[in-house]
Protein backbone atom coordinates (compact mmCIF):
# COMPACT_ATOMS: atom_id res chain seq x y z
CA UNK A 1 0.00 0.00 0.00
CA UNK A 2 1.25 3.30 -1.20
CA UNK A 3 1.83 6.02 1.54
CA UNK A 4 2.80 8.74 -1.37
CA UNK A 5 -0.19 10.94 -1.57
CA UNK A 6 -1.77 12.03 -4.84
CA UNK A 7 -3.69 15.99 -3.64
CA UNK A 8 -1.42 17.86 -2.51
CA UNK A 9 -2.65 21.01 -0.62
CA UNK A 10 -1.47 24.16 0.78
CA UNK A 11 -2.76 28.13 1.14
CA UNK A 12 -2.36 30.47 -1.21
CA UNK A 13 0.61 33.32 -0.63
CA UNK A 14 -1.71 35.97 -1.89
CA UNK A 15 -5.18 35.35 -0.97
CA UNK A 16 -4.80 33.46 2.02
CA UNK A 17 -7.42 30.39 0.48
CA UNK A 18 -6.86 26.59 0.16
CA UNK A 19 -5.40 25.37 -3.17
CA UNK A 20 -5.25 21.90 -4.42
CA UNK A 21 -3.74 20.27 -7.09
CA UNK A 22 -2.43 16.55 -7.94
CA UNK A 23 0.82 15.76 -8.66
CA UNK A 24 -0.01 12.64 -10.99
CA UNK A 25 -1.96 15.09 -13.36
CA UNK A 26 0.43 17.49 -14.89
CA UNK A 27 -3.04 18.89 -16.04
CA UNK A 28 -3.01 20.18 -12.78
CA UNK A 29 -0.24 21.96 -12.55
CA UNK A 30 1.58 24.20 -14.65
CA UNK A 31 5.40 23.35 -14.64
CA UNK A 32 7.58 21.08 -12.20
CA UNK A 33 10.92 21.06 -11.09
CA UNK A 34 13.01 18.42 -9.75
CA UNK A 35 15.84 18.31 -7.79
CA UNK A 36 18.89 16.94 -5.91
CA UNK A 37 18.06 14.95 -2.84
CA UNK A 38 17.82 17.30 0.10
CA UNK A 39 18.55 16.06 3.95
CA UNK A 40 17.21 12.72 2.63
CA UNK A 41 14.52 14.06 0.98
CA UNK A 42 13.63 14.04 -2.69
CA UNK A 43 12.01 17.63 -3.40
CA UNK A 44 9.98 18.74 -6.71
CA UNK A 45 8.35 22.20 -7.10
CA UNK A 46 5.41 23.07 -8.68
CA UNK A 47 4.02 26.12 -10.38
CA UNK A 48 0.51 25.82 -9.47
CA UNK A 49 -1.99 28.57 -10.34
CA UNK A 50 -5.92 29.12 -9.48
CA UNK A 51 -8.07 32.13 -10.57
CA UNK A 52 -10.16 34.48 -8.97
CA UNK A 53 -12.55 37.70 -10.05
CA UNK A 54 -9.74 39.50 -11.71
CA UNK A 55 -6.63 37.97 -10.96
CA UNK A 56 -4.87 34.68 -11.38
CA UNK A 57 -2.75 33.65 -8.41
CA UNK A 58 0.35 31.80 -8.96
CA UNK A 59 2.18 29.65 -6.38
CA UNK A 60 5.66 27.91 -6.88
CA UNK A 61 5.69 25.11 -3.46
CA UNK A 62 8.13 22.71 -2.62
CA UNK A 63 6.46 19.36 -2.09
CA UNK A 64 8.49 15.73 -0.95
CA UNK A 65 8.38 12.30 -2.12
CA UNK A 66 5.27 11.64 -0.03
CA UNK A 67 3.41 14.20 -1.97
CA UNK A 68 3.52 16.45 1.27
CA UNK A 69 3.74 20.09 0.84
CA UNK A 70 7.22 21.82 2.22
CA UNK A 71 7.33 25.33 1.88
CA UNK A 72 6.78 28.33 -0.83
CA UNK A 73 9.26 29.74 -2.98
CA UNK A 74 7.35 32.41 -4.56
CA UNK A 75 3.61 33.72 -5.02
CA UNK A 76 2.39 36.67 -7.43
CA UNK A 77 -0.95 37.61 -8.98
CA UNK A 78 -1.63 38.64 -12.59
CA UNK A 79 -5.05 40.59 -13.97
CA UNK A 80 -7.30 39.01 -15.61
CA UNK A 81 -8.49 38.71 -18.28
CA UNK A 82 -6.04 41.18 -20.06
CA UNK A 83 -4.02 44.36 -19.65
CA UNK A 84 -4.45 47.97 -21.31
CA UNK A 85 -1.55 48.65 -23.76
CA UNK A 86 -0.75 51.69 -21.76
CA UNK A 87 0.68 49.40 -19.22
CA UNK A 88 2.91 47.75 -21.64
CA UNK A 89 5.97 50.01 -20.07
CA UNK A 90 4.82 49.29 -16.63
CA UNK A 91 6.80 46.94 -13.85
CA UNK A 92 5.26 45.12 -11.26
CA UNK A 93 7.16 45.52 -7.79
CA UNK A 94 6.84 42.23 -6.19
CA UNK A 95 5.94 41.99 -2.55
CA UNK A 96 6.34 38.57 -1.36
CA UNK A 97 7.80 38.71 1.96
CA UNK A 98 9.29 41.48 4.59
CA UNK A 99 12.59 42.01 4.90
CA UNK A 100 13.61 41.06 8.38
CA UNK A 101 17.52 41.74 8.53
CA UNK A 102 19.70 44.76 9.07
CA UNK A 103 19.52 47.74 6.65
CA UNK A 104 22.23 47.83 4.45
CA UNK A 105 24.63 51.33 4.59
CA UNK A 106 26.78 50.76 2.12
CA UNK A 107 24.12 50.29 -0.77
CA UNK A 108 21.48 52.59 -1.54
CA UNK A 109 19.26 51.29 -3.67
CA UNK A 110 19.14 47.27 -5.39
CA UNK A 111 16.38 45.89 -7.60
CA UNK A 112 16.46 42.55 -9.74
CA UNK A 113 14.66 42.94 -12.80
CA UNK A 114 12.90 40.46 -15.17
CA UNK A 115 12.55 41.55 -18.42
CA UNK A 116 10.03 39.62 -20.09
CA UNK A 117 7.63 38.58 -16.56
CA UNK A 118 7.82 42.43 -16.11
CA UNK A 119 8.20 42.18 -12.34
CA UNK A 120 10.75 43.56 -9.79
CA UNK A 121 12.11 42.68 -6.39
CA UNK A 122 12.95 45.90 -4.50
CA UNK A 123 15.79 44.13 -2.32
CA UNK A 124 16.84 47.77 -1.35
CA UNK A 125 14.56 50.62 -1.91
CA UNK A 126 13.98 53.54 0.19
CA UNK A 127 10.70 54.48 0.14
CA UNK A 128 10.98 58.12 -1.52
CA UNK A 129 12.24 56.34 -4.81
CA UNK A 130 9.50 54.95 -7.48
CA UNK A 131 10.86 51.02 -7.74
CA UNK A 132 9.12 51.07 -11.28
CA UNK A 133 9.58 54.01 -12.80
CA UNK A 134 12.90 52.90 -12.25
CA UNK A 135 12.81 50.11 -13.34
CA UNK A 136 11.32 51.30 -16.78
CA UNK A 137 14.86 54.08 -17.18
CA UNK A 138 17.35 51.64 -16.33
CA UNK A 139 15.40 49.17 -18.99
CA UNK A 140 15.87 51.94 -21.64
CA UNK A 141 19.92 52.12 -20.74
CA UNK A 142 20.29 48.12 -21.10
CA UNK A 143 18.24 48.35 -24.50
CA UNK A 144 20.28 51.75 -25.13
CA UNK A 145 23.60 50.18 -24.27
CA UNK A 146 22.50 46.73 -26.80
CA UNK A 147 21.95 48.77 -29.60
CA UNK A 148 25.45 50.55 -29.43
CA UNK A 149 27.52 47.34 -28.38
CA UNK A 150 27.57 43.76 -29.90
CA UNK A 151 28.70 42.80 -25.83
CA UNK A 152 27.21 45.32 -23.30
CA UNK A 153 29.91 46.43 -20.26
CA UNK A 154 29.20 44.35 -17.33
CA UNK A 155 28.39 46.37 -15.18
CA UNK A 156 26.76 49.29 -17.01
CA UNK A 157 27.95 52.57 -15.83
CA UNK A 158 24.98 55.32 -15.80
CA UNK A 159 23.40 58.20 -14.21
CA UNK A 160 19.64 58.56 -13.30
CA UNK A 161 18.39 61.87 -11.89
CA UNK A 162 21.40 62.19 -9.02
CA UNK A 163 22.21 58.65 -8.78
CA UNK A 164 25.50 56.65 -10.20
CA UNK A 165 24.14 53.15 -11.25
CA UNK A 166 25.93 50.22 -11.56
CA UNK A 167 23.76 47.51 -14.14
CA UNK A 168 24.70 43.75 -14.40
CA UNK A 169 22.24 42.01 -17.21
CA UNK A 170 21.81 38.90 -18.86
CA UNK A 171 18.89 37.98 -21.85
CA UNK A 172 15.79 38.20 -19.24
CA UNK A 173 17.15 39.66 -16.13
CA UNK A 174 18.95 43.05 -14.72
CA UNK A 175 20.30 44.40 -11.60
CA UNK A 176 20.88 47.66 -10.69
CA UNK A 177 22.37 49.27 -7.94
CA UNK A 178 23.46 52.47 -6.45
CA UNK A 179 26.25 51.89 -3.78
CA UNK A 180 26.96 54.49 -0.99
CA UNK A 181 30.16 52.58 -0.17
CA UNK A 182 32.47 52.01 -3.40
CA UNK A 183 34.88 49.28 -2.04
CA UNK A 184 31.79 46.86 -2.91
CA UNK A 185 31.74 47.09 -5.91
CA UNK A 186 34.42 44.50 -6.46
CA UNK A 187 32.70 42.15 -4.34
CA UNK A 188 29.13 42.59 -6.24
CA UNK A 189 30.95 42.36 -9.84
CA UNK A 190 32.06 39.02 -8.84
CA UNK A 191 28.82 37.54 -7.71
CA UNK A 192 26.52 39.78 -9.74
CA UNK A 193 26.18 37.21 -12.89
CA UNK A 194 25.01 34.78 -10.33
CA UNK A 195 22.23 36.87 -9.23
CA UNK A 196 20.68 37.31 -13.18
CA UNK A 197 21.38 33.87 -13.92
CA UNK A 198 17.65 32.30 -14.41
CA UNK A 199 17.73 29.21 -13.18
CA UNK A 200 14.25 28.66 -13.64
CA UNK A 201 12.08 30.81 -15.84
CA UNK A 202 9.17 30.99 -13.51
CA UNK A 203 10.84 31.51 -10.28
CA UNK A 204 11.14 34.52 -8.93
CA UNK A 205 13.67 35.45 -5.75
CA UNK A 206 12.54 36.37 -2.45
CA UNK A 207 12.92 39.33 -1.58
CA UNK A 208 14.30 38.41 2.21
CA UNK A 209 16.74 35.91 0.67
CA UNK A 210 18.20 38.54 -1.76
CA UNK A 211 18.22 40.96 0.89
CA UNK A 212 20.09 38.91 3.11
CA UNK A 213 22.24 37.93 0.68
CA UNK A 214 23.12 41.64 -0.18
CA UNK A 215 23.42 42.10 3.72
CA UNK A 216 26.24 39.12 3.58
CA UNK A 217 28.19 40.71 0.45
CA UNK A 218 28.10 44.24 2.66
CA UNK A 219 29.30 42.54 6.09
CA UNK A 220 31.27 39.67 4.79
CA UNK A 221 32.51 40.42 1.34
CA UNK A 222 35.26 37.93 1.54
CA UNK A 223 32.52 35.05 1.73
CA UNK A 224 33.29 33.01 -0.96
CA UNK A 225 30.93 33.20 -4.18
CA UNK A 226 30.52 29.42 -3.93
CA UNK A 227 28.56 30.31 -0.37
CA UNK A 228 27.09 32.72 -1.70
CA UNK A 229 25.62 30.83 -4.70
CA UNK A 230 24.56 28.15 -1.89
CA UNK A 231 22.75 30.66 -0.01
CA UNK A 232 20.74 31.85 -3.30
CA UNK A 233 20.11 28.26 -4.53
CA UNK A 234 19.43 26.38 -0.90
CA UNK A 235 15.53 24.79 -1.84
CA UNK A 236 14.99 24.43 2.15
CA UNK A 237 15.64 27.83 3.97
CA UNK A 238 12.26 28.85 4.32
CA UNK A 239 10.97 24.66 5.37
CA UNK A 240 10.99 23.71 9.11
CA UNK A 241 12.89 20.86 9.72
CA UNK A 242 12.26 17.48 11.32
CA UNK A 243 14.19 14.68 12.89
CA UNK A 244 13.31 11.60 14.35
CA UNK A 245 15.20 11.87 17.57
CA UNK A 246 13.22 14.50 19.00
CA UNK A 247 13.75 12.95 22.07
CA UNK A 248 17.41 13.12 21.92
CA UNK A 249 17.84 16.57 20.55
CA UNK A 250 19.66 17.78 23.60
CA UNK A 251 22.42 15.33 23.25
CA UNK A 252 22.64 16.06 20.11
CA UNK A 253 22.88 19.69 20.36
CA UNK A 254 25.47 19.32 23.29
CA UNK A 255 27.44 16.90 21.27
CA UNK A 256 27.66 18.88 18.35
CA UNK A 257 28.43 22.17 20.24
CA UNK A 258 31.58 21.53 20.86
CA UNK A 259 32.65 21.03 16.73
CA UNK A 260 30.02 23.92 15.78
CA UNK A 261 30.16 26.68 18.93
CA UNK A 262 26.99 27.89 17.34
CA UNK A 263 24.79 24.94 17.73
CA UNK A 264 24.02 25.84 20.88
CA UNK A 265 21.95 28.91 19.96
CA UNK A 266 19.90 27.94 17.08
CA UNK A 267 20.29 23.58 16.66
CA UNK A 268 17.88 23.28 19.57
CA UNK A 269 15.08 25.35 17.86
CA UNK A 270 16.12 24.42 14.45
CA UNK A 271 15.70 20.67 15.01
CA UNK A 272 12.23 21.09 16.58
CA UNK A 273 11.03 23.41 13.66
CA UNK A 274 10.70 26.23 16.04
CA UNK A 275 12.29 28.34 13.35
CA UNK A 276 13.40 28.19 9.69
CA UNK A 277 17.26 27.79 8.32
CA UNK A 278 16.92 31.79 7.14
CA UNK A 279 15.63 32.72 10.95
CA UNK A 280 19.11 30.72 12.61
CA UNK A 281 21.21 32.67 9.58
CA UNK A 282 18.80 36.03 10.52
CA UNK A 283 19.85 35.37 14.12
CA UNK A 284 23.35 34.23 14.22
CA UNK A 285 24.68 37.00 12.19
CA UNK A 286 26.69 36.74 8.92
CA UNK A 287 29.45 36.37 10.19
CA UNK A 288 28.69 33.17 10.86
CA UNK A 289 26.91 31.69 7.91
CA UNK A 290 29.61 29.50 6.57
CA UNK A 291 29.48 27.38 10.06
CA UNK A 292 26.02 27.27 10.05
CA UNK A 293 25.70 25.36 6.51
CA UNK A 294 28.65 23.09 7.45
CA UNK A 295 26.78 22.69 10.95
CA UNK A 296 24.27 21.39 8.81
CA UNK A 297 25.89 19.52 6.56
CA UNK A 298 27.65 17.92 9.23
CA UNK A 299 24.52 16.48 10.77
CA UNK A 300 22.99 15.60 7.73
CA UNK A 301 25.42 13.21 7.46
CA UNK A 302 25.05 11.54 10.76
CA UNK A 303 20.86 11.32 9.25
CA UNK A 304 19.63 13.17 12.00
CA UNK A 305 17.26 15.20 9.73
CA UNK A 306 14.14 12.61 8.91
Amino acid sequence: MSLVRNTTEFICKVCGKPVGFDISDAKSYISKTEHDNFFGMTLTTYRVAHDTDTERHYNSVVVDHMGLFRGHRDAYAEPLPTVDPSTDRRYWVYHEDEVSGEPTNGIELALLISRDQRWVVDIVCPSAMNASEITTLVVDRVEEAQRVYNTIPQPIETRLADLDFYIWASDNRILCVVLRNQALLSSLNSFASRIIVESEADFIPRRRLLNLVFNVIEREPDLSTSMLSRLMNEDMLFTKFQTPFEDRIPSIVERTSTRFPIAKEILGPLLRGYITLIEALETVGYAHIQEVFDMIDFINRRRVLG
